[in-house]
Formats: C-alpha cells, structure tokens, sequence
C-alpha cells in the first residue's frame, strides 16, 4: 500500500509542479468550459440584419414587411428599391436574407388569385437560414388566413366561426429538453464531455512524456506495472471526478441548461467513463518520449472523434464502420450517457447500452495500459536509482550510473 500512495504522490507532484500540465488538465477544462458556453449564451440569434424589396408599394406589401420585422428572429434594416441592389447588400455582409414581393401582389390577393412571395437566406450560416426561413414562414401563414378570415366574413360569416374556417386544426410545438431552442443546450453538453477527453488524454501523453525525459520510470522499476496503473489512475481521479461534477453540476445550472437527471446517475457514468479515458491515456501516454508529442499527435484526433460521437450527425445516417469506430471511444458512449441523463432525465437503466459499453472499454484500456507500462519498464536500462532521490536529482544519478555502464 505504501508503494501505491508513492505512485499517486509522484503523479500529483509531477502535475502540480509542471505548469504545461496544470494548464492543460484543470486550467483548459476550466476555461473551455466557461469560454464556450458563455459564446453560445444567448441561445438564438435574434434581429439579424435583413432587406426587403417591396415592388409592390401597397397596403398589403407594407404590412407584410412590418410582420417581419416585427418577428423576432429579423430586423428589416434596408428596403431595397431591386433586387439587384439586394444582393450587393448581401455580398457585402450588410444583411444575411431577402425577402421579396413582386409586383402585383396585393392585385392578386383582392382578385382571390394566388399571390407569392420569395426569400432569399444564406445557407452558409445554418443556424441563420433556418431563422429566416421560420420567420418568413410564420410571416406567410399569419398574412394568408387573414386574408382568408376577411374573404368569410365578407360571405357572411363571423369572425369566430371565420377563424375555424380559416384554421380548422390548431396546433402547438413542444420542445422536449431544450425549450428555448437554443444551439447552446443542444450541443455544448456533449462537446464538453468530448474536450474532457480529450484534455485528459492530451495530460496524461505529457505527464508520460515527462516521466521519459526525467527517467522517472527508473525510479519505479520493480513496483509492478499494475499497480502502477492503479497509482497513476487514483492521481487522475482525484483531480477530475471533482472537476466533471462542477462542469456538469454547477455549471450546468448557472448556464440554465436542463438539469432532469439524478446526480448520482450521472456520477455513476463518470466511473467507467474516467477510467476508460486514463487507461486509454497511459496506453497512449507509454509510447511518448518528449512532453510536446501528445499535443501533436492527440489533438488532430479531436475533429474525428467530434464526427463520430453522432452529436453533430445523427448515428443512423453514419456507415456501419463509422459507428463502430466511435463505440471504441470513451467519449462517444459518454455524451450519450450523460446528456440523456443529465439533460433528458433519463435513468441508468435507460443508457444500459453505452454504461456497459464504457465498462467493457475499461477492462480493455485497463489491460492495454498494464501491457504498455509494463513493455516500457522492460526495456528501462537496469540501472539502480535509490527512491529517496528528489525528482529534479534523478535524471542526473541516471546519467552518472548510464556513463559508469557504458
């Protein structure tokens, strides 16, 4: 037990007294996860800048046109004279849609003929276009039964039982877990259980790479590669089981996320998840000799397990290997776990599926870390380093004993 504490001690102090660590395991996690959402605060966008171009300068046009500024998804900042002029305002970033009435339109509309007006959006900016798109269609809609309640009433109808006629099926929209509609509820809870992972994997690699530099594994040799599995992976919980129920806990609740789930679901996703994260990080971590590697070679991979996880593209539509491929991934089986508990108020028996999933991968990463660790104190120089040196006075007594060897 001894030889174990030793083992987390030198993990903690190896992270605490190297400040590229600190930063990278607490301070990222912690700015990332603030940062972030408070970019996505607002939720929806609102009052973006729009144009209309009114060729038909009538009672009905205008009051179109206000309907849609009165919308609040748009604000109607020019009335362009053409359509020409339109798209210069688009081209130069003035205004992201159109809205354009021809001709004719209110003629139309008296004469019981079908009228039609068109919109031009920026497809480029999602989250814009499909605003816009909204706006102009509630716009519509609202504008045609009034038009047909005033076609009834005029035939003798009253304005009750006009507005039957004219919308014989009321319906209404909930939003189920995200009611505001906002893009920040709906994707930020996983992306911050994807940069947890990959923070961790990315501290981990450099903690190992340290350990190469400084020859701390001499220091090590003969305690066991499981248990120093174990005591490497103690030091990592200490620092994030803490961490991951302030992200999902405190700020959960301070960014007026959903919060439905029981904390101790939650908590108990983040076990397996955790373990199978370091376990995967000191497989990795073993294969790295400079402190820098892990940045380089883990960050890149943080696009692809993005793409993977099936929060950014539906798991239906991903090819049969593609989804295969993000199951192997802590991460993919967590966003699941956690979002569907903490935000949807789901029960651990409901994400059964992705808990034993993350269970199974920590057996797996468990035994490729142990093999790792234990294929690198292997091929360690066998060099006698007493454990009473300091960490900074090790790599010199491993020098002076390497030359008296050679």
């Amino acid at each position: 037990m001894k030889k174990f504490w030793e083992i987390t001690k030198a993990e903690l102090v190896s992270i605490f007294k190297d400040g590229g660590a600190m930063l990278i395991l607490l301070g990222a996690m912690l700015i990332y996860g603030t940062i972030y959402p408070l970019v996505y605060a607002p939720q929806v966008v609102r009052k973006f800048p729009v144009a209309v171009v009114d060729l038909d300068h009538t009672a009905r046009s205008r009051e179109l046109t206000r309907m849609l500024d009165g919308t609040p998804q748009a604000a109607v900042r020019y009335e362009a004279e053409s359509l020409e002029e339109a798209k210069s305002l688009f081209l130069h970033r003035k205004v992201y849609g159109v809205l354009y009435i021809p001709n004719g339109f209110q003629k139309r509309i008296l004469a019981g003929e079908q009228s039609y007006v068109s919109f031009y959006a920026d497809g480029g900016y999602f989250l814009l276009y499909s605003d816009f798109l909204n706006a102009v269609s509630n716009v519509v809609i609202t504008a045609g039964a009034e038009v047909q309640m005033g076609t009834l009433m005029a035939a003798g109808l009253n304005k009750k039982e006009a507005e039957w006629m004219a919308r014989p099926v009321d319906y209404r929209v909930n939003v189920l877990y995200n009611p505001g509609g906002g893009y920040g509820t709906a994707i930020m809870p996983g992306v911050l259980v994807l940069i947890s992972q990959q923070l961790l994997l990315v501290g981990i690699g450099l903690v190992c790479g340290t350990w190469y530099e400084r020859r701390m594994w001499h220091r090590f040799r003969g305690y066991g590669s499981g248990r120093l599995v174990l005591g490497k992976t103690l030091a990592y919980l200490i620092l994030y089981v803490p961490l991951m129920l302030y992200m999902f806990g405190f700020q959960y609740k301070f960014f007026d996320y959903p919060m439905k789930g029981s904390h101790w679901s939650v908590l108990a996703v983040f076990v397996p998840y955790l373990l199978s994260i370091i376990f995967l990080g000191l497989t990795i971590g073993t294969f790295f000799k400079r402190r820098e590697s892990s940045m380089l070679v883990i960050v890149v991979t943080s696009v692809m397990f993005l793409a993977v996880s099936g929060i950014t593209w539906s798991t239906v539509g991903m090819p049969q290997w593609m989804y295969a491929l993000g199951r192997m991934m802590p991460s993919s089986n967590g966003m699941n776990a956690v979002v569907r508990i903490r935000t949807m108020g789901a029960t651990l028996a409901d994400v059964g599926p992705e808990f034993i999933t993350l269970w199974v991968l920590t057996g797996i990463y468990g035994l490729t870390a142990v093999l790792a660790i234990g294929r690198r104190m292997r091929r360690l120089p066998m060099l006698e380093v007493p454990a009473s040196f300091s960490e900074t006075e090790l790599p010199a007594v491993v020098e002076q004993q390497q030359e008296k060897t050679e």
